[in-house]
């Protein structure tokens, strides 16, 4: 309940014992509303001692503080906190986690004062994210293909995939492994496999192709079908294969299929076996470059390295220009 007389905190308006901190209106962080403690721990299920180890030891979270000292989180903090606890969830040590995250990048809205940017581009990516709530809550199969088309033509690729798509997705799939919202997760799933499978299977006889091999479990599949956009903006063919065949297999396909590289996305760090024996075999008998992209490449950097396996990065806007480069011949990483 809010309480009747407010107290302030620089140009804070703090309401006593509510969960919600309005700013005031007119000043440089107008509209937005920060949260104590206590409520980001109940938005994202993370305890209060552990966000501030989080704070402390790794540097994962900057809030704002009171003039008393209260930490204060804004919407984007909390999105961080959920995305902290997927990396974590697949084997990501939390000490590695900001690498991946920091590179996930919020749209420029160049019309708008710089003091204000951060939150208008988060106002706008909650909203479109709701968007894409609503119409798979209610099941609408034309209202979800009408939500996609829109987000599609009005978010830049990066922004599309890691801010809007990938949260909406991994929240349904909590909630599922959790017993709950699984006929929503159903839903999306399927239908964000659909519709990307077909966004990657457009094929010009006159491009270059790959082979991308998908290393996630198979639940996991939206997360390597949403990186081959990055790839498909290459203007190259993808050949994709959703697990990884036996190496006897895996050669003859790149070798008669005339691909000019082998790309494996993994999200989670690589099984040993799969590091240190599959991928240096594939890459001596292979003419074509073996390349790695996902987190998996940040997780294991040394150990890609060591197996002479180009690391292409994160699912963003420099994975294009990274997969171009490869197969030009002029990538270093």
């Amino acid at each position: 309940m809010v309480v009747q007389l407010p107290r302030t905190c620089g140009n804070k308006l703090l309401v006593c014992d509510h969960t919600m901190i309005n700013s005031v209106p007119g000043l440089a962080l107008a509209n937005e509303t920060l949260y104590p403690i206590r409520e980001v721990s109940r938005l994202s299920g993370v305890n209060s001692v552990t966000l501030r180890a989080w704070e402390r030891r790794y540097g994962l979270l900057v809030p704002q503080r009171t003039d008393s000292g209260h930490r204060l989180y804004s919407m984007r903090d909390i999105e961080r906190v959920k995305a902290i606890v997927s990396w974590i969830a697949r084997g990501v040590p939390v000490s590695k986690v900001a690498s991946i995250i920091d590179r996930q990048a919020l749209p420029s809205l160049s019309v708008a004062p710089v003091a204000q940017t951060d939150s208008l581009a988060d106002e706008q990516l909650q909203a479109a994210r709701e968007q894409l709530i609503a119409a798979v809550a209610r099941g609408d199969l034309l209202g979800l293909e009408r939500v996609y088309g829109q987000l599609f033509a009005r978010w830049p690729l990066t922004q599309l995939c890691n801010d809007i798509l990938l949260p909406v997705w991994r929240q349904y799939r909590v909630q599922a492994k959790q017993g709950g919202a699984s006929a929503c997760w159903a839903l999306l799933d399927g239908f964000l496999r659909g519709r990307l499978l077909q966004r990657i299977a457009f094929l010009q006889p006159d491009r270059a192709s790959v082979l991308l091999v998908s290393l996630q479990p198979r639940e996991e599949e939206v997360e390597v079908l949403l990186a081959a956009l990055f790839l498909a903006d290459a203007d190259i063919n993808i050949a994709y294969l959703s697990c990884l065949p036996a190496p006897e297999e895996l050669l003859l396909m790149c070798d008669g299929g005339g691909h000019q590289a082998l790309l494996l996305f993994s999200d989670r760090a690589l099984e040993a076996g799969v590091l240190t024996r599959q991928l240096p075999r594939l890459n001596q008998q292979l003419e074509c470059p073996v390349a790695a992209l996902g987190a998996c490449c940040e997780l294991q950097a040394v150990e890609l390295q060591q197996a002479n396996i180009s690391c292409l990065g994160l699912a963003q806007r420099s994975l294009t220009d990274s997969v171009q480069q490869l197969l030009a011949g002029r990538f270093d990483g």
